[in-house]
């Protein structure tokens, strides 16, 4: 996993030809960025050195209104070159970046443990378990590594296993969880580490863990 630091970046998603949808004006790469009060489209479009009509298009949105709080997506490449270089300090954010591959590798393996009865929310914290576990130094340090890790077991995620992850087509809600637990990754208090279905699980181990929290049929914890 590649690592930057940058002083307004949220998080960097690379951006596939699926969503050919865009203008040609719009960045290819991409970052998420938390709207102010005061903020406009023209002023963030003078700031990150790119135009209103790109704006509209990477977000896909037909107005012009912005709502204090709300996160939209900026062209990476204009963002970092406007960022003034700073000072490390422990109040920058750490985030992380990601393909196009590995986007859709985690869209396919949230599908594959949560279907369509498990809520949104329970999407989102499995994302957030890949990439809680990209960060920590019990795992491997990329999410295809994370994903396809091999234990005494076999893998370490059951549709790896059986084989079933690679015939999913991940929903839409999928690559909206991924890209949800992306922008909320820098900030994420939990920490959550595993899953598990406490009907299912008899595994004392897992059992024994920290619940961080409890989300439709799934149990997360640290």
């Amino acid at each position: 996993m590649i690592r930057k630091t940058f002083a307004t970046l949220a998080v960097v998603c690379c951006m596939v030809g699926g969503f050919s949808s865009y203008s040609t004006n719009a960045a290819t790469t991409y970052t998420y960025y938390k709207v102010k009060k005061g903020d406009t489209l023209y002023k963030l479009a003078k700031t990150y050195k790119t135009t209103i009509s790109a704006l509209k298009s990477l977000n896909r949105r037909k107005s012009d209104v912005l709502v204090a709080g709300e996160t939209i997506k900026v062209p990476l490449l204009a963002a970092a070159s406007s960022a003034k270089p700073k000072a490390s300090s422990s109040s920058q954010k750490r985030t992380i970046s990601i393909s196009a591959e590995e986007r859709k590798l985690m869209a396919q393996l949230v599908h594959a443990e949560t279907g369509f009865s498990e809520p949104f929310a329970g999407k989102v914290e499995v994302a957030l378990v890949i990439l809680n576990r990209v960060k920590h130094p019990a795992f491997p340090k990329t999410i295809k590594g994370v994903i396809y890790q091999k234990t005494r077991s076999g893998y370490a995620f059951v549709p790896v296993k059986t084989g079933k992850l690679t015939r999913i087509q991940p929903t839409k809600q999928d690559y909206a969880a991924v890209d949800k637990a992306l922008s909320l990754f820098p900030n994420d208090r939990r920490g959550s580490l595993y899953f598990y279905n406490p009907k299912i699980t008899k595994d004392k181990w897992m059992l024994s863990r920290p619940v961080t929290i409890r989300i439709g049929n799934h149990v997360f914890a640290k």
